[in-house]
């Protein structure tokens, strides 16, 4: 499951890193914002995109956006799996994984970011994954999972 299409890609993957970075927070400054309004849908378009970009920037810089990686697909993990699309969050998982371990490892940065290891962890470490967020993103709080709608079939 790819969320950002081959042309965008390719136009993606000629910004420069900062570039890359800065639209990877633009994206997921859009999905706060769809998450506090519920709106799943947009959310998972707007942090896939930022996982997608992600991914982008780290096959050409391998030892950088592994945070940004991991936060990302944390979320839309997270938002598939409650939407009942286990497969594609099965799919991101992997994804995140793959990219993480094709590189040497990171072990942190001057600026005291985490490593690629410990972002590896976290992605495997489901109850790490809040604190990994809060730490890293400055959201309240990993968003809540919201239900979605059922339809209901009454019998007369």
């Amino acid at each position: 499951m790819k969320f950002l299409c081959s042309r965008h890609r390719q136009m993606f993957s000629s910004l420069s890193l900062t570039e890359q970075n800065d639209l990877w927070l633009f994206w997921m400054e859009y999905a706060f914002t769809f998450c506090e309004n519920q709106d799943t849908e947009k959310m998972i378009a707007a942090t896939g995109s930022a996982f997608d970009l992600a991914c982008l920037a780290r096959a050409d810089h391998p030892d950088c956006m592994h945070v940004e990686l991991t936060l990302a697909a944390i979320l839309v993990c997270r938002a598939l799996h409650d939407r009942g699309d286990h497969t594609a969050a099965e799919y991101v998982l992997f994804s995140a994984l793959e990219s993480l371990q094709s590189a040497e490892p990171c072990h942190g940065s001057p600026s005291g970011c985490c490593s690629t290891d410990e972002c590896i962890e976290v992605l495997l470490d489901t109850p790490r994954q809040a604190d990994f967020f809060s730490e890293y993103l400055n959201w309240p709080d990993i968003p809540a999972s919201y239900p979605t709608p059922q339809t209901a079939m009454a019998a007369h």
